[in-house]
């Protein structure tokens, strides 16, 4: 039983974690704290790598970064916001035909709920162009090609 102790020097790497700390060298290369060089030297030795130890090494002189699913977060946010429009709608719309309602009901006199389907179309007319903008930059098809 002794000799399955474990210390924390002494933890053995899985392939997800030899994965994990390439992946974040890849990271840093992208963003130009590595050389070509480096980088290749540092995924080779951490695909070799036998303990955490070794892994934590080889991103010590880096900055801690935390490894995030960018697309992930961005499909999150991007269903929210469109979740949003879609709740402004049958807001806008649940509260117009109320209106309209109560003006037919009424006597159907000077069409006052305009006062409110005017400028709340404007509103929600513009909040659906920018839900749309908001949506091509979280997926990234509104960038630049490059030349």
């Amino acid at each position: 039983m002794r000799g399955h102790m474990a210390f924390p020097g002494s933890i053995r790497a899985s392939d997800s974690d030899r994965e994990l700390a390439a992946r974040l060298l890849r990271r840093h290369y992208e963003t130009g704290r590595l050389s070509v060089a480096e980088l290749e030297s540092r995924v080779a030795r951490a695909y070799s790598a036998v303990h955490r130890s070794d892994l934590r090494a080889l991103l010590s002189d880096l900055p801690f970064e935390l490894p995030v699913d960018r697309d992930r977060i961005a499909r999150g946010v991007d269903r929210f916001q469109r979740g949003l429009f879609r709740a402004h709608a049958w807001c806008y719309t649940g509260f117009n035909t109320i209106l309209f309602s109560m003006w037919a009901w009424g006597g159907g006199h000077a069409f006052w709920p305009a006062l409110s389907i005017v400028p709340g179309g404007a509103l929600l007319a513009w909040h659906h162009k920018r839900s749309r903008a908001a949506t091509r930059r979280l997926t990234g098809r509104d960038r630049a090609l490059p030349a």
